[in-house]
């Protein structure tokens, strides 16, 4: 802990991993100190008000979260440098000051205070940093959405099945030539109250097709497929379309639109590549769309004569 002499002055300090932009909004802005100001985990902020500016007043409302007690934290600015300082005299006469300022590509923010007479320092002083510890763990958290981590590994679509995943990947895999099983995983004994799969089972199989990951879950029969979720298939000529129509089709049924459902209840969207082409094209999409409608399996030459 650092004081002067005789304990006059409190100190208390972080760095934030934020641009200073953001560390001052987020400082600054009723909504957000709600989320951070409070001295320990069984306290918070339950409103604050703040007008900042040489003059203005603030107020924060402190309880307990048991509603057993609470206070008013509340001041007057006397001076505001934005993005530099913050000067403020408390509701009892006490000072404070607050630096912000930039260190090795993070903000640093430190805050002096005079303390009050009926606690001990030292433990104004733990709860002063705990709010600066809960401020820099929220900025950084908002700092993070800001900048999202980059993706080192390619989305993998996850596919639930009852009990059909194995099965379905071999489908899978006679159907598309450029495709490959990666590996396998089995149930233990351990879950067997949730999951009701027999030790030993199948319980995931990690698959490619044309270098696409996939992964196939035996998850039970809890979730069923839908249409709101359909994998495509782009195929440049009608060879192409008709050879995967009719596999991914056996025992499936066709639905519209380039739409069908597999026997595992999988759907795809079997589309001719040059379809979005034509419905860019403001000229022709009326009319592409128009002889769309009418069919299940795709026909490119009747879509083109469109």
């Amino acid at each position: 802990m650092k004081t002067t002499k005789e304990q006059k002055i409190v100190t208390v300090q972080t760095k934030v991993d934020a641009p200073m932009d953001l560390v001052w909004k987020l400082w600054n802005t009723p909504g957000d100190i709600v989320r951070w100001s409070y001295g320990s985990e069984d306290w918070h902020t339950t409103r604050a008000e703040n007008d900042l500016r040489p003059g203005g007043k603030f107020r924060y409302r402190m309880e307990a979260k048991d509603g057993s007690q609470g206070f008013d934290f509340e001041g007057v600015y006397d001076k505001v440098i934005p993005m530099e300082r913050i000067d403020y005299t408390m509701a009892d006469g006490r000072k404070a000051t607050i630096i912000f300022s930039k260190t090795n590509g993070k903000v640093k923010i430190m805050e002096d205070f005079e303390p009050e007479k009926e606690n001990p320092v030292e433990m104004q002083h733990d709860g002063w940093q705990f709010i600066l510890n809960n401020f820099k763990r929220y900025a950084e958290v908002k700092a993070a959405f800001m900048r999202p981590p980059r993706i080192t590994h390619q989305i993998t679509p996850c596919l639930w099945f009852d009990n059909q995943a194995e099965e379905a990947v071999n489908f899978y895999a006679s159907v598309f030539k450029n495709s490959k099983i990666i590996r396998k995983t089995y149930f233990t004994k351990e879950g067997y109250e949730i999951h009701g799969q027999k030790e030993g089972s199948v319980m995931t199989v990690d698959f490619q097709i044309n270098g696409q990951p996939f992964t196939a879950l035996n998850g039970g029969p809890v979730f069923k497929f839908t249409e709101a979720i359909s994998l495509q298939v782009f195929c440049d000529t009608q060879h192409e379309i008709d050879y995967y129509w009719e596999r991914l089709t056996e025992g499936g049924e066709e639905s519209q639109c380039c739409w069908l459902k597999d026997k595992y209840g999988v759907s795809w969207q079997i589309v001719p590549s040059v379809l979005p082409g034509l419905l860019s094209d403001p000229a022709k999409a009326d009319k592409v769309l128009k002889v769309l409608y009418t069919m299940k399996k795709p026909d490119i030459e009747k879509l083109k004569r469109a």
